[in-house]
């Protein structure tokens, strides 16, 4: 009876988390990197019939990706670009039906056999555990079975199409589950306006007017929403203010190489000087949502924003009068004014 107990003890040990974060909490997570999302392909059509273990057989013979399949899977790209979400490698079987998801939602991917194999492997565990590089995180396009077989906890049938896993390496070449995004989950992500930043839209209550300023019609909703970029700094001599303010919600990996391809040099100004401004303003606002944007004097563009922690925040930007358009300085008043 004592050894039934302890065996029982193990088993539930080994599951999910009872307390695995929702999808909300997912994304803000998903923002510092350090995950890993293992995705099952998006919808297929199950009118094909295919032998199981295959690879290398032509598309015609394989069960392809549907119209909604292909929907879904731009959908969880958007979802993933316009929350500031830091993605590094991206991993696939050779299946079209899952390098097409990764392709779809990420515009890129690296195919593996290892993502195919149907037995579990030391190397499928290895490849799904291994740690995402600095300040990103990975995803997996793969198939059910390999989902089942190496992530603790998920049971046969649990994870529908299109469904994700998020784990963490527990640095024992296995991982644990964070959390599950659900089909129901990614339509709602998807449908909230802020998952498509487009001049001219309203979201979060924060207005786009003649494509340049902003019109904050609530601070409180504004210092959660995510960031927004309107149309005019996604112009050429505004880019780097837009890059600037993705860098400075993502994480310090970015912001270090938005420094070093963004910014004029300064030699009073190390790098390193550069990085501890930006620790302390981020540990202090969180991440910043924007309310108004001026740029009617050349070479300069004002942004008044908000932080997350809820403090107002006026960032004035010097820009070069020509290509690149690097920035050659950048100043914080916090507190508004």
């Amino acid at each position: 009876m004592m050894l039934a107990h302890v065996l029982l003890s193990v088993v539930a040990a080994a599951g999910p988390s009872d307390s695995l974060l929702t999808p909300d909490s997912l994304l803000v997570e998903l923002r510092k990197g350090g995950y890993t999302i293992v995705w099952r392909h998006t919808a297929t059509d199950h009118s094909v019939r295919e032998p199981m273990g295959y690879t290398n057989t032509p598309r015609f013979q394989q069960r392809n990706l549907t119209d909604q399949g292909v929907a879904d899977a731009k959908t969880v790209g958007l979802i993933f670009k316009s929350r500031g979400i830091p993605i590094g490698d991206v991993l696939a079987s050779p299946m079209f039906r899952t390098r097409e998801t990764a392709e779809y939602a990420f515009g890129r991917v690296e195919a593996t056999p290892v993502l195919r194999q149907l037995e579990p492997s030391v190397e499928q565990r290895r490849l799904i555990a291994a740690a995402p590089g600095v300040g990103t995180n990975r995803v997996i396009v793969t198939h059910h079975f390999v989902i089942e077989r190496n992530v603790p906890g998920i049971q046969p049938g649990q994870i529908a199409e299109g469904e994700a896993v998020v784990v963490r390496s527990t640095g024992d070449e296995s991982v644990r589950a964070v959390g599950i995004f659900t089909m129901a989950d990614w339509r709602r992500l998807g449908a909230q306006p802020d998952s498509a930043a487009v001049a001219g839209s309203v979201s979060h209550g924060v207005s786009f007017v003649h494509g340049a300023r902003l019109t904050n019609h609530s601070s409180a909703a504004a210092s959660n929403a995510p960031l927004v970029i309107p149309a005019v700094l996604e112009t050429p001599p505004y880019a780097a203010v837009a890059e600037y303010l993705r860098a400075f919600n993502a994480d310090t990996a970015r912001m270090r190489q938005f420094y070093e391809r963004f910014v004029v040099p300064n030699p009073a100004r190390t790098l390193d000087d550069r990085m501890a401004v930006y620790q302390h303003l981020k540990g202090e606002l969180g991440s910043l949502s924007i309310g108004s944007v001026d740029a009617a004097v050349a070479g300069r563009v004002v942004v008044k924003t908000q932080g997350s922690s809820g403090v107002p925040v006026t960032i004035t930007f010097g820009v070069e009068p020509q290509t690149p358009y690097r920035l050659t300085n950048i100043t914080f008043q916090v507190g508004g004014g």
